[in-house]
């Protein structure tokens, strides 16, 4: 070693002595400058390669820069491996691209060979991936998995913010749900939103339930719902060992929720159908009897399109519902006519109920909710309509699993439900049963049989 530095040492000493025992123009001086720049980088390069015989040398600042770049081989990238003679272990790998990154390459306690990458070079300096090296080894003594502990540690400083953008992204969510998630989020655990999701304990949950519960029980379960929801994912992506919500339901400090069961008493059924026979324009009307007679929710029943509409089979299809199916209904037979009716005024656009530019469906109809209870003597609400659905089907005597399908119901809690398919004329029979008895309620019992029969 000390003859290769002392033959560099001479090979450098050579332009000097020229440049100064002989006087030359300037030019000649130029060129031997030129030469001085060449022959110092040459003689590094002679220094680099003789020095690493088997790919192992001292690392400096100065050998680890000057490492060569391999070439690429048929076009494809290559790399080259120099090894540590001060530190056992540490490598630095030197690819075609010119990056150089230092790694530790070492079997664990199961004979398997572990690479853990260390850093960049020359972000990362000689003596810091010395030392990295050192606690590397140390860990993987120890039968510590550094390249998994950092990917967990990596995973568990996640933020609430980005665990709720990555469960809304891994999910098939509706819009509106993704809105309810963002609202509720930000409404109840705004200023959590920027902490890691680790960081958010048991006793946070607790105090901010407490704080939440004095704005009111109800919004406070909805703000926590989706929240646990997202933590529950949380866990299972390994980015928070436990979720902390569950607090909530070992403590039992859910609030009871109070369940809708508001329903149009039967002596006000024919009240709230004269009066919704006023809404203006009339394709609300048809609208709101279609929620009665269908037990459809508000949403669902204004996105209805004209092509899930078939008249001749009597049928209408209600496309991706609240529980993410296609639900098919036959028509009663009481709504057939307005239903043709309202296909003459709004059949060239492709919404049943058509907003007033026609390219999409008419929201909300909040201004019609407003005159229909002026003109009734109850407070009515749009759910209403499907409870009474409900409730009248179960009063003429139609099946629970009946029921579930007409009103589009998931049915997992029994087994036998699963075997049951139940044909379209049942539930045609079953439908204009519950029409029938609605317009028993409110019209003449002539009227009725006919329906009926």
């Amino acid at each position: 070693m000390y003859f290769k530095t002392l033959i560099y040492q001479q090979y450098m000493l050579i332009p000097y002595v020229l440049l100064v025992k002989y006087r030359y123009t300037i030019y000649t001086q130029l060129y031997l400058l030129f030469t001085l720049m060449v022959s110092h980088r040459l003689a590094r390069i002679y220094v680099i390669r003789t020095m690493t015989k088997d790919n192992r040398l001292n690392f400096t600042q100065s050998k680890v820069r000057d490492l060569p770049t391999p070439e690429q081989k048929n076009g494809k990238p290559t790399r080259i491996s120099y090894h540590d003679d001060k530190t056992d272990k540490l490598t630095v790998r030197v690819s075609s691209s010119g990056g150089k990154v230092f790694y530790v390459i070492t079997k664990n306690h199961l004979n398997k060979t572990k690479f853990v990458k260390l850093g960049k070079f020359p972000s990362m300096s000689v003596d810091e991936a010395r030392a990295s090296a050192n606690n590397t080894l140390s860990e993987i003594n120890k039968r510590i998995d550094p390249t998994e502990q950092k990917r967990k540690e990596k995973t568990r400083s996640q933020s609430l913010r980005h665990l709720l953008d990555s469960y809304i992204e891994n999910h098939t969510l509706k819009p509106r749900t993704i809105k309810d998630y963002n609202d509720r989020i930000g409404l109840g655990f705004g200023d959590w939103l920027d902490k890691p999701a680790s960081d958010i304990t048991e006793k946070m949950i607790l105090d901010r339930h407490k704080k939440l519960t004095t704005r009111g029980k109800t919004s406070t379960n909805g703000m926590f719902r989706p929240l646990r929801a997202i933590l529950n994912y949380a866990h299972a992506v390994g980015a928070i060992k436990s979720n902390p919500v569950s607090i909530l339901s070992s403590a039992r400090l859910w609030h009871k929720d109070k369940r809708k069961t508001d329903k149009i008493a039967y002596k006000h059924l024919g009240e709230w159908l004269q009066a919704v026979d006023h809404l203006e324009p009339k394709m609300h009307t048809v609208a709101f009897k279609m929620m009665l007679l269908l037990g459809y929710r508000i949403g669902e029943t204004y996105k209805l399109k004209w092509e899930d509409v078939d008249l001749e089979e009597e049928t209408i299809i209600q496309r991706d519902t609240k529980n993410g199916t296609d639900h098919q209904l036959p028509l009663p037979s009481l709504l057939i006519p307005a239903i043709a009716d309202l296909r003459e005024e709004t059949g060239e656009t492709p919404y049943m109920f058509p907003a007033v530019r026609h390219e999409r469906h008419h929201g909300r109809p909040k201004r019609q909710l407003e005159a229909l209870n002026e003109l009734i003597s109850f407070e009515f609400n749009p759910h209403m309509t499907r409870h009474t659905f409900v409730t009248i089907a179960e009063a003429v005597g139609i099946s629970g699993s009946i029921i579930k399908r007409l009103t589009n119901h998931t049915m997992t809690s029994d087994v036998t439900d699963g075997y049951i398919h139940t044909e379209m004329e049942t539930m045609r029979m079953a439908i204009n049963k519950i029409a029938a008895y609605i317009q028993a309620k409110t019209a003449d019992t002539e009227k009725v049989v006919q329906l009926y029969k």
